[in-house]
């Protein structure tokens, strides 16, 4: 799917899926229909001929259109999950920080916290555009390098000091798989079966011999389904992308819940 449609605010790309469908479908019935008659004719059996042709496509048309709205489904699952173990990390890793000694523990505090602002007002916004920042892998780094320079001094810092490593590889694991999700897509390769799929759904549709009041309701009808259900894959196509992408909501509660009460208390609210 070209990168533009991601643009498109949500609803108004609802409206152009089904206005494109139901153009497709007074394209068939009055521009393609005609013309085929006379290049094919018509008989006794054209209309069982063209419904057991129509049938055989629909039924692996609709195959792949369901499989693809359950991988998309299925990708937007993932992302979403890693979004959460990634706060749900960071949020472990902070408080778990409350245990070292001054002033390390403000220092590496107010790196994710720095962290957690800059994912939700920066990081977020690019996403949505298709991009990744260079930021937040900075931040990252920094927490890491922070966690990597301290020294225990005693048996249990080294236990605390072991725990909260893991916790880091855990959010570090999942920053990757949520950075994954900003180009996770269905391959061009489908998109185009599923595009010519369309097409060929239709035009078997509109070469039934009925009444032409009676094939536009049918065909249109049929048409606006098929448009809700691309729309519908295309919004989970891309599931940081665009105004119907992600929200950051666990890291806005992280903070809210958590790392404000941290922050001075003229920048609390």
């Amino acid at each position: 799917m070209p990168d533009f449609v991601y643009d498109i605010p949500t609803d108004r790309l609802a409206i152009w899926f089904l206005i494109a469908a139901l153009v497709a479908v007074a394209i068939g019935l009055f521009v393609v229909k005609p013309l085929l008659r006379v290049l094919l004719g018509t008989g006794p059996n054209f209309n069982a001929s063209i419904n057991h042709v129509t049938s055989g496509f629909s039924l692996f048309y609709g195959l792949l259109l369901g499989l693809l709205t359950v991988s998309a489904y299925q990708n937007s699952e993932r992302v979403s999950e890693s979004i959460l173990n990634e706060a749900t990390s960071l949020g472990s890793l902070y408080s778990q920080l409350n245990v070292y000694p001054e002033p390390f523990r403000s220092e590496a505090k107010w790196t994710m916290r720095d962290y957690v602002l800059y994912t939700i007002h920066k990081e977020w916004p690019a996403h949505r555009k298709g991009g990744i920042l260079n930021g937040g892998y900075n931040r990252a780094e920094a927490i890491r390098r922070q966690l990597a320079e301290f020294e225990p001094e005693t048996r249990s810092q080294e236990i605390v000091h072991s725990e909260v490593i893991a916790s880091f590889k855990d959010f570090s694991d999942s920053r990757q798989r949520r950075l994954a999700g900003v180009v996770t897509a269905i391959p061009n390769i489908l998109w185009q079966a599923v595009l010519i799929g369309a097409g060929i759904s239709i035009l078997l549709m509109t070469m039934f011999r009925i009444r032409v009041r009676q094939h536009v309701l049918l065909g249109s009808i049929t048409a606006l389904f098929l448009g809700v259900i691309l729309f519908v894959i295309t919004t989970l196509d891309r599931p940081l992308r665009g105004e119907a992408a992600l929200e950051p909501k666990p890291f806005e509660l992280l903070w809210a819940r958590l790392m404000v009460w941290d922050e001075p208390l003229s920048e609390r609210f």
